[in-house]
């Protein structure tokens, strides 16, 4: 009986974003850094955890503006805000997500795939048609 409600507890898990991602970057397709996703009220947060290169780990966002200025790339939120999508399933959308390198923000859509093992993150400006996408793999679950 354990077993059964062991195996549904973890079944369950990968149907929200919540946990630990690792972010691969859509144009050389290497793993660039983990972000962890959680879940705050009614919407996601996610925060990168670890940058894998280690001649980058003291990265700064110097290109945010305001508070964000100089901030660590480590510790930094920049998925804020997500709600689960009322039409589509598997689907969080309606927040942002910052671009440490570049320091702006964007809408984004959360869309997970391979049974909640990948996560399509959808930066855009107006229409998601007008944007790009990055596939995230799921290092843990909440």
């Amino acid at each position: 009986m354990l077993l059964l409600f062991g195996s549904l507890g973890a079944a369950w898990a990968q149907n929200t974003p919540a946990g630990e991602w690792q972010t691969i970057d859509d144009h050389s397709g290497k793993a660039v850094s983990h972000v962890v996703v959680k879940e705050v009220g009614k919407t996601l947060q996610g925060s990168i955890t670890r940058i894998l290169d280690p001649n980058k780990v003291n990265l700064k966002c110097e290109a945010c503006e305001g508070p964000l200025r100089d901030a660590p790339f480590i510790g930094l939120t920049i998925v804020q805000g997500v709600g689960a999508s009322p039409t589509e399933p598997l689907t969080w959308e309606g927040g942002h997500i910052l671009d440490p390198k570049s320091g702006r923000s964007y809408r984004v859509r959360l869309r997970l795939k391979d049974e909640g093992q990948t996560m399509e993150v959808r930066g855009y400006f107006g229409s998601p048609y007008f944007g790009r996408t990055q596939t995230w793999r799921r290092v843990t679950a909440p």
